[in-house]
């Protein structure tokens, strides 16, 4: 039996009694509750982990973690999948940005020179809906549409019930955090909390049913078809020669110049070499060549040499390069040397920290919280990346969430003073001042300890400081109480 037969032999959809069976285990033996709003989330999970494994279905997967001597490090890797990120509108913004700066301003010119009135976009593993309904929203906004041209956007995923939603195209206001009020006032309509997409949009975007290891793709969905496939997360989700049938099935469905989008820290890097890697304005992209040209591996728009070999030699120069403009205050600079990083070695934990920080830093807090959260996908003992994510989740007021990051960062490290710095005035905004005092005093007699040493993130500088914010703490409690 085939990997692709053992995989489609696993039903993608998760029953409500399955659903229940995996939130009472995952309550129990890790802490976190899943509600109704995270069924597709865990069915992802689910599907990859028990594809990984060949088991036949959910119940079995159940089995395994229950009850299987390597039961406890397989819910491990469980869990790290139900850390990554949901999907929500307009997510990886950069992606929007060279759309509306290069790849569509091109891609109407080449169809209007060749008196083609078709633009044809693809998103594999749409999920819920919010990346197709973004793209339909941006063309909308952002370009003069004839009314002749023909816009096809097709969406596609192997849940059923993640379908549905998308098609109802109802949403709440999490998955509308990173939109631009001129889309969130414009085209959805406020109902009892939950925003209403408009039919205008809704009309634009064809949901289907499919699945991307399966062959032979339907003829619409090949054959020099597609001007521009988006598809984030297939490298995480698939095993390396599932991810290159997938990938190659792409390079085979897209028309020659066609636009490749994988996720923001993904790469084809011994993966594919069919495609040119292209980069706009420090952002990432494959095409696919035109006739028979052969790949010449990373090519930039500008006149620069070719690069032919992407190693962890060229990743660390560019992490040297990185901390360099951080200690120069260029953060801007070490930004880009750091997204070159994590493109060349995406599990580059340190660069993704550093990443995080000068985002949370910049008050970039949707991509700081992505990037605590990739970190601790790829090593969850790690405290520092915990405790990050705790202050980014309480800039962003979510102090529910924020604690429990706080908390487990001081679990992994009982002497992380700035964890319990952070804890102490969350639970100060909260009034719960016993845990507060508590806290601020675990500080001080931390930083008893040494006085000298940096503690590790920039938000909260030197032990000196840090000692000094926690006494203004204490003397604030005293007013308080």
């Amino acid at each position: 039996m085939t990997e692709e037969e053992k995989y489609n032999r696993v039903s993608p959809d998760l029953s409500e009694e399955e659903f229940l069976l995996f939130q009472r285990y995952i309550s129990d033996n890790a802490g976190l509750f899943l509600d109704d709003s995270k069924l597709d989330t865990l069915r992802t999970a689910l599907l990859a982990r028990t594809t990984a494994l060949n088991l036949k279905d959910y119940r079995e997967y159940y089995r395994f973690i229950s009850f299987n001597p390597r039961g406890g490090e397989e819910f491990k890797e469980l869990m790290n999948l139900l850390t990554v990120g949901e999907t929500y509108f307009f997510r990886d913004i950069k992606h929007f940005e060279i759309l509306g700066k290069y790849i569509l301003p091109e891609l109407i010119k080449y169809k209007k020179d060749k008196g083609d009135n078709s633009i044809r976009i693809w998103s594999a593993g749409c999920s819920t809906g919010e990346e197709p309904y973004s793209i339909a929203m941006f063309l909308l906004e952002n370009f003069t549409i004839p009314s002749l041209l023909d816009i096809e956007i097709l969406a596609t995923d192997v849940s059923t019930r993640a379908l549905q939603k998308a098609r109802e195209g109802i949403y709440t206001k999490w998955s509308l955090r990173a939109i631009d009020r001129k889309y969130s006032q414009k085209h959805f309509t406020t109902v009892e909390n939950r925003y209403h997409l408009n039919d205008d949009i809704k009309k634009m975007v064809r949901f289907e049913y499919f699945n991307l290891i399966r062959e032979p793709y339907p003829l619409t969905k090949m054959g020099n078809y597609w001007d521009i496939i988006l598809c984030k997360n297939v490298t995480i989700y698939f095993k390396i020669d599932s991810t290159k049938r997938v990938i190659h099935d792409f390079y085979q469905s897209l028309r020659d110049g066609g636009s490749l989008f994988i996720g923001m820290s993904e790469s084809l890097f011994q993966i594919s070499d069919e495609f040119n890697l292209v980069e706009h304005d420090n952002c990432f992209l494959y095409k696919k060549i035109a006739g028979q040209e052969k790949p010449t591996g990373y090519k930039r728009e500008i006149k620069i040499p070719v690069i032919k070999k992407i190693d962890v030699e060229s990743a660390e120069t560019c992490f040297k390069h990185a901390k360099e403009h951080l200690k120069a205050k260029h953060y801007d600079r070490a930004i880009v040397e750091l997204g070159k990083v994590v493109r060349l070695k995406p599990q580059h934990t340190e660069a993704r920290l550093m990443l995080a920080d000068i985002y949370a830093n910049e008050e970039r807090y949707i991509e700081a919280e992505e990037e605590c959260r990739k970190v601790i996908e790829i090593n969850s003992l790690l405290p520092i990346s915990h405790c990050l994510l705790g202050i980014v989740l309480g800039k962003q007021k979510r102090v529910t969430e924020a604690i429990p990051e706080l908390k487990k960062a001081i679990y992994l490290d009982q002497d992380m003073a700035i964890a319990h710095l952070h804890l102490a005035n969350l639970y100060y905004d909260n009034k719960e001042y016993n845990h507060s005092a508590r806290e601020f005093k675990n500080v001080l007699r931390i930083m008893e300890k040494d006085l000298d040493t940096e503690v590790g993130l920039s938000d909260g500088g030197f032990s000196q400081e840090v000692l000094l914010q926690a006494k203004k703490g204490i003397a604030k409690l005293s007013m308080s109480q």
